[in-house]
């Protein structure tokens, strides 16, 4: 009996003792060897895929009527800010679509681009264009991973706008 009694002192004793020991080796931060310059972190290079549009506007393509949605651009006519704005606007298809993509080719060569991951009604993208014309390509993804270009045309800066 008294031989069963010390079993569980003689364990919680080793596990204490084991808890302290490793306690013991924990560090707080990095040690670096003395003399030696820290190194910086090594910079990562990834690739970006370059995107080539045809130099004119595409044809564009119909959604299907069960996942059609409404998608609009405008132009903000302040010369100083030259802004693009495409708004999803809902639709039947309003919970099939998974990624709003929009490509603004501007006309000084510069490319830019935006998404909006499930976009809901009123969600809108905004980038910037020139005073000039500017192109802008919008893509739309679905859930089952189709793909529509709904918009790819020029629109052109208004004339007569004073900034």
């Amino acid at each position: 009996m008294q031989r069963l009694s010390r079993f569980p002192v003689f364990f919680v004793i080793g596990l204490l003792g084991f808890l302290a020991v490793a306690g013991c080796t924990a560090t707080n931060g990095t040690i670096l060897p003395t003399g030696s310059p820290a190194s910086p972190a090594p910079t990562l290079l990834t690739a970006t895929p370059t995107l080539t549009y045809p130099s004119t506007p595409g044809p564009t393509q119909t959604v299907p009527e069960y996942e059609s949605v409404s998608v609009t651009v405008q132009r903000n006519t302040i010369t100083e800010n030259p802004t693009i704005t495409t708004t999803f606007n809902g639709g039947m298809g309003l919970g099939m679509i998974e990624r709003m993509d929009m490509t603004v080719i501007r006309s000084d060569g510069i490319t830019e681009t935006g998404h909006a991951n499930i976009p809901a009604m009123g969600r809108s993208i905004t980038l910037m264009g020139t005073t000039a014309t500017d192109r802008v390509i919008v893509t739309l993804t679905m859930t089952p991973g189709d793909q529509y270009t709904v918009i790819d045309q020029y629109y052109p800066f208004p004339d007569g706008v004073l900034g």
